[in-house]
């Protein structure tokens, strides 16, 4: 589903991802887990292009997305093209990026109408289903002050779901919420999992790596140490790094 090749990322003399090439593949979760620093949120934000990689390919269903390197410098799409390639990605942040002024159901439709241009009845059905499949039929009409952290990032779930991506990208989905809230934002995406799709997560959180991974990636100064099945990284890590930082977290 998503092919990454060799990519790097410097802001100036810093280099925070150092030759990445990864595989994700059609409806597998796959857990992000790491040291703050490491690189996890950057890696996620260069496969959407919300930064741009330094050098590397990224392949979406086996194409170029969002540029073509030749020489070894990057030739950007049109921009155009690549507002169609990022629709096949849905991105869910920490903070849920809601607009405070738009409801619930104001929130999901404002892409449908602004990005896809869509029919302001035709986005208000399909944002609609998007809040129920998510369980917020009844909330429809509740500003984000209004709604709980778990709710708010529901919310956000459905607004990405809205403009049917092929996969979804979550950068720390539950590291806002209170502890007893995590369960309804895991419930969500353990559904979506259900359904086949693919998933890529950025997460603090063994626990909840461990409940909904298919594999965790264990990053270090911007380079993937480890990766396996939860059971293996997480409870018998090859590495003495993957291990250490475990210890650390896992107490």
């Amino acid at each position: 589903m998503i092919r990454l090749s060799g990519i790097t990322k410097r802001f100036g003399t810093h280099e925070v991802l150092k030759g990445v090439s990864q595989n994700f593949a059609t409806g597998e979760v796959t857990c992000i887990i790491g040291p703050s620093g490491s690189g996890k949120s950057t890696l996620l934000r260069c496969i959407n292009l919300l930064e741009q990689p330094s050098s590397g390919e990224i392949f979406i269903e086996g194409q170029p997305a969002f540029y073509d390197v030749a020489n070894g410098a990057i030739r950007l799409h049109s921009a155009k093209r690549i507002s169609r390639e990022r629709r096949k990605l849905g991105m869910v942040f920490q903070d849920f990026a809601l607009f405070p002024h738009r409801s619930a159901l104001g929130n999901v439709t404002e892409g449908l109408v602004y990005g896809l241009g869509l029919a302001r009845s035709e986005a208000d059905a399909i944002a609609r289903r998007m809040l129920a499949r998510v369980g917020l039929s009844d909330h429809v009409g509740h500003y984000p002050d209004q709604l709980s952290g778990g709710q708010k990032q529901r919310v956000a779930i459905a607004r990405a779901l809205a403009m049917s991506p092929k996969a979804m990208l979550f950068d720390e989905p539950t590291s806002a919420l209170d502890p007893e809230l995590v369960g309804e934002v895991l419930e969500v995406m353990q559904g979506l999992s259900a359904e086949g799709m693919t998933m890529v997560i950025v997460t603090h959180e063994m626990k909840f790596a461990r409940e909904i991974a298919d594999r965790i990636i264990f990053i270090d100064q911007g380079a993937v140490v480890e990766e396996g099945p939860p059971d293996q990284v997480l409870d018998a890590p090859r590495h003495e790094r993957t291990r250490s930082f475990l210890k650390r977290v896992m107490r």
